[in-house]
């Protein structure tokens, strides 16, 4: 996955950045880490008041295996995608490839 921000002109002369691109592994997705991280944004969700999609407990490091088993076909079969792609209004952009 790449994350790549290009920041607009506003920005730029502030901070002195043109750009920021970083590389994040596919497989980072089916870590512990990933199970954790998820499990903790559904518990907080639910801890809002809001009522979350899933319960905390369905997601495991089993189930994250085999979603990233789904996305490795997808890419394999359509090739690579943009997962977001933003456009501020001062000219930053933010885009998320898979």
């Amino acid at each position: 996955m790449k994350i790549k921000v290009k920041i607009g002109k506003d920005r730029r002369e502030k901070r002195g950045l043109k750009r920021i691109n970083l590389a994040v592994p596919n497989s980072l997705l089916k870590s512990r880490l990933a199970v954790k991280i998820i499990r903790k944004g559904i518990e907080s969700k639910a801890e809002e008041g809001k009522t979350p999609v899933i319960s905390p407990d369905y997601v495991n490091h089993k189930l994250l295996k085999q979603l990233y088993g789904c996305l490795k076909t997808v890419i394999k079969n359509n090739g690579h995608f943009n997962l977001v792609e933003v456009n501020a209004s001062d000219g930053t952009s933010i885009v998320i490839r898979i």
